[in-house]
């Protein structure tokens, strides 16, 4: 992974809602998190605390609760 190149330019080609989740306790610190929060127009960055990388897996409700609320919200088609 540390081998690939940065990727942050393309951020700004994402043009979908986008909602990012991140575990408060997550190895990848918070700012990289908003940085891409930054990058992707228009998109939510929502923490789960006393979650690590695994957050899906270690708050499983929390999380889901997260993804029912971002779908609910976006506009029926």
């Amino acid at each position: 992974m540390a081998e690939r190149p940065d990727s942050v330019a393309t951020l700004a080609t994402i043009n979908v809602p986008t909602l990012l989740i991140a575990g408060g306790d997550d190895s990848i610190p918070l700012s990289e998190f908003e940085l891409m929060r930054q990058q992707i127009s228009g998109s939510r960055l929502q923490v789960i605390s006393q979650a690590g990388h695994y957050a899906a897996l270690e708050k499983p409700a929390e999380f889901g609760g997260l993804l029912r609320k971002f779908f609910d919200g976006l506009p029926q088609r």
